[in-house]
């Protein structure tokens, strides 16, 4: 039995990619801050890591055969403060090194290692058709510079000749939390809420598709380098909200906008670059390898398993 380590697997991602790979016949060990806090199982175990004070499990590292990397701060849990953004990169880059320095220093038989990355890298859309794609430069934002700061951290496994994944998410669509149960929130008072203008793009990806992408990283030894984990269908959020409204309430509900300027004022540089930016990101290359979307659009089968 291969043994997976995911770190930072607590979250959302992390429980369904557990659940995942223990039915796929793997043993996980999730890194975490608060091991304690959790029950370990049959093939899940909880170890206690922290990125900051460059605390890992030497035993786990010399036991994994893979490890995938999910640890971040939430990009839009709150306002960005200095603080904030400070937090924002070093709970990635801190993260990043420790796995690339513990692999420098401890003997393993790590065969690949997959790490998270987002969209945001590329920064807003440069035309109304234009679609990312992997190879493009980074933007110049915040989040661009984070995404940047995020992928170099884990570049130094490369020298050790292991093979690298980078996963570029969009918007991850899932019934047990992140950003789409924010987004549906008014959906308990038939009301259905867009942001700004609603006509921004958005790169999604649902939670199943996701999952099943980091299997494939595992398993197909050809895939290397970055691809984008987004669905085939990029669509403006009102879209998105009408979709989903019509089939989970119905086809009379109460529209409700958030204006741009009431979010750039209660969120600031947070609410102007992840809620009211498009970023249109292309799904082509990781198709081209092999990989079919369960949910490519967002039509009512994906619906219903949201």
């Amino acid at each position: 039995m291969e043994t997976v380590i995911l770190a930072g697997g607590t979250g959302t991602i992390g429980r369904d990619l557990a659940k995942l790979l223990v039915s796929e016949g793997f043993h996980v060990l999730i890194f975490t801050r608060s091991a304690r806090s959790h029950q370990d199982s049959a093939h899940i175990e909880y170890l206690d890591w922290d990125p900051d004070k460059k605390r890992i499990n030497n035993h786990a590292i010399q036991r994994a055969d893979y490890i995938i990397n999910l640890a971040g701060a939430g990009i839009a849990d709150q306002r960005w403060t200095k603080k904030r953004r400070q937090e924002l990169i070093s709970s990635r880059v801190n993260s990043g090194n420790l796995i690339a320095e513990a692999l420098q220093q401890i003997p393993n038989k790590v065969k690949t290692v997959i790490s998270t990355s987002a969209v945001g890298w590329y920064g807003a859309d440069k035309s109304a058709n234009h679609m990312f794609k992997e190879h493009e430069e980074q933007g110049t934002d915040f989040l661009s510079w984070t995404c940047k700061l995020w992928e170099d951290s884990i570049k130094p496994v490369e020298l050790l000749h292991k093979r690298i994944v980078i996963l570029r998410l969009g918007v991850v669509f899932s019934k047990d939390g992140g950003a789409l149960k924010q987004l549906i929130k008014s959906f308990k008072y038939k009301a259905a809420t867009y942001l700004g203008s609603g006509k921004q793009k958005m790169s999604w990806i649902h939670i199943d598709d996701l999952c099943h992408l980091y299997l494939k990283a595992i398993r197909d030894n050809s895939l290397s380098g970055i691809f984008n984990a987004v669905s085939s269908e990029v669509l403006p959020q009102k879209t998105i909200i009408d979709r989903m409204a019509k089939q989970k309430i119905g086809n009379f509900y109460l529209p409700i906008y958030v204006p741009s300027f009431a979010l750039k004022l209660a969120l600031g540089q947070m609410g102007e670059e992840v809620l009211l930016t498009s970023t249109s990101a292309s799904n082509q290359k990781i198709r081209d390898a092999g990989f079919t979307f369960k949910y490519p659009t967002l039509n009512e089968a994906c619906i219903k398993n949201l």
